[in-house]
């Protein structure tokens, strides 16, 4: 019930929507790596994520029904992160100064929410596609960072908020700064770092979203019960 009429908490579960349907995606995965076409099923360590939602996977076949769970996974998270911001801007206290904070923190939320979104986009659809895929990836990790970087402000001189949230926004900047940097030097200095690394530090940096927004639910009553 408190879910049903409360649209804050709706967009954490909107977002996590993303579990399921990624999990889904990875089980019916048709298998293959960049470096070895011939392994059965998901690599955690050797596939990208955005790999689950190929046209064709790399041992050739066609990647269904994998890639219509994994654009669902990266639809979800499109919605529920632009409405998460979006929500949680009207919590804060207008009158204070770092309020401005907490509005670039929400406009860099939203962006991260419309590049997620094209994320979904297969990469082998088109011509086109893998550089609206590979650019919007990018950018949806360097606008989520920047969007929990703000917000964590926010919170932080926020007295309605507990200052642990802004500390977990600033703990969960760092593994996804890294994953930023390990993208940036596999896309334009291919070489200069392994590809498991890059993957690896994918892994981590969702993973450390997850749990961010995870422990916003678990939270999200006593929040507004402090706030009413």
């Amino acid at each position: 019930m408190f879910a049903k009429d409360n649209p804050y908490l709706r967009s954490l579960l909107i977002q996590l929507l993303f579990i399921p349907f990624l999990g889904l995606a990875i089980l019916f995965f048709k298998g293959g790596t960049v470096s070895d076409p011939t392994t059965v099923g998901y690599s955690f360590y050797n596939n990208f994520i955005s790999e689950l939602g190929a046209f064709t996977a790399h041992n050739g076949e066609f990647n269904s029904p994998s890639m219509f769970f994994f654009i669902a996974a990266m639809l979800s998270v499109a919605v529920g992160c632009s409405l998460f911001f979006l929500e949680e801007k009207k919590l804060f206290d207008s009158t204070k100064n770092t309020f401005v904070f907490v509005k670039l923190g929400t406009l860099f939320g939203v962006l991260a929410g419309i590049c997620f979104g094209l994320v979904a986009i297969p990469f082998d659809a088109f011509d086109l596609s893998i550089k609206i895929h590979t650019y919007s990836a990018q950018y949806g990790f360097r606008f989520i960072l920047l969007a929990l970087m703000f917000n964590g402000i926010g919170i932080v001189f926020d007295p309605k908020f507990p200052t642990f949230y802004g500390i977990l926004n600033f703990l969960a900047v760092f593994p996804v700064a890294k994953h930023s940097v390990d993208m940036y030097l596999n896309d334009f200095y291919q070489g200069s770092i392994p590809i498991e690394q890059v993957v690896l530090s994918q892994k981590i940096a969702v993973i450390a979203l997850i749990l961010c927004f995870v422990i916003r639910i678990i939270g999200a009553k006593s929040i507004f019960q402090k706030l009413a």
